[in-house]
């Protein structure tokens, strides 16, 4: 007897293993699905410049990456930038420019060395500062008066994604793109303004998706067409618990990371949990993982602890 309905995931990706360069940008979930793979000694690199939920912000921080343009005081206020988000924040002009200029170079190196790029989106609605006309990536908690409110149309969202693939393949082309929806809910734009969002967002994906070779991993599918039940959510029911992100996290394991990893990956968690466990003998537990780590490395030398 079948109990839930199981969404079919896309078997023409380009699988996943231990000589991939994984960058991974976008909304809190590619965070999630970014934290397994690192967990399991992936090579990647998440969010440099912090969550990101929408595709124009992601367009423009790609763009300065890959053509090298610096970030300045325009671009900052005195301690945070409207291009990236509060994980930024600095307790000075001069730092907070630091802080942008690393992150733009560690994301251009990341993209010139990059196997795969995921990109994960989480919404249609944007906030445009008034005074600087421009869409923001986090409005930094700032006076509501300050923004207006819009909801992206299709065409725009679409054009983001078009200038997002063209900027990564030049400088790498042959890099493998894919896409994901994030299953996030928006609640806070309300339950028929977050499905309108959601729905512009998938069929961007997929008008782009039509004109190249890149690919869609179905997160938001599997959460609410498979899981499809509350104890799969936090608190809050808005975000996906453990248990529902490591049941997305197994079927995308199943469909993209090459099976040839399984026993290198079943040994670095064997490692994880050994760091985890609480000795009595402190000691003793630091010279046990130091020589594990050591066997690791020795045996699987591009595994990254």
């Amino acid at each position: 007897m079948k109990l839930s309905t199981v969404v079919p995931v896309d078997t023409s990706f380009s699988l996943i293993d231990y000589d991939s360069k994984i960058v991974l940008l976008g909304s809190c979930f590619t965070e999630n699905m970014g934290a397994r793979l690192s967990y399991f000694g992936f090579c990647t690199t998440v969010n440099p410049f912090g969550i990101i939920f929408n595709s124009t912000s992601l367009k423009v921080l790609i763009d300065r990456a890959v053509t090298r343009t610096a970030f300045t005081q325009e671009d900052c206020t005195e301690y945070f930038s409207y291009l990236a988000h509060s994980d930024l924040n600095a307790s000075s002009p001069d730092q907070l420019l630091t802080k942008l200029n690393d992150a733009r170079e560690v994301l251009e190196n990341a993209i010139k060395n990059a196997t795969h790029l995921f990109i994960t989106l989480g919404t249609a609605w944007v906030y445009r500062h008034k005074e600087r006309n421009m869409i923001v990536a986090n409005c930094h908690k700032q006076p509501q008066k300050k923004f207006t409110k819009e909801l992206q149309t299709i065409e725009t969202i679409t054009s983001d994604l078009n200038q997002i693939s063209q900027h990564v393949k030049s400088i790498k082309k042959d890099v493998s793109i894919t896409y994901t929806l994030s299953p996030v809910r928006h609640i806070k734009d309300g339950f028929i303004n977050n499905q309108r969002s959601k729905a512009r967002l998938h069929e961007a994906i997929h008008s782009h998706l039509e004109r190249t070779d890149e690919t869609y991993f179905p997160a938001y599918e599997i959460a609410m067409d498979e899981l499809r039940d509350y104890r799969f959510y936090k608190r809050d029911m808005v975000h996906l618990n453990d248990v529902g992100i490591d049941f997305i996290w197994s079927r995308f394991r199943e469909s993209g990371i090459n099976t040839n990893t399984i026993t290198q990956q079943k040994v670095v968690e064997k490692y994880r949990k050994l760091i985890q466990h609480k000795p009595t003998d402190h000691q003793a537990h630091k010279i046990q993982v130091q020589k594990m780590k050591e066997e690791l490395l020795r045996k699987f030398p591009k595994t990254q602890l």
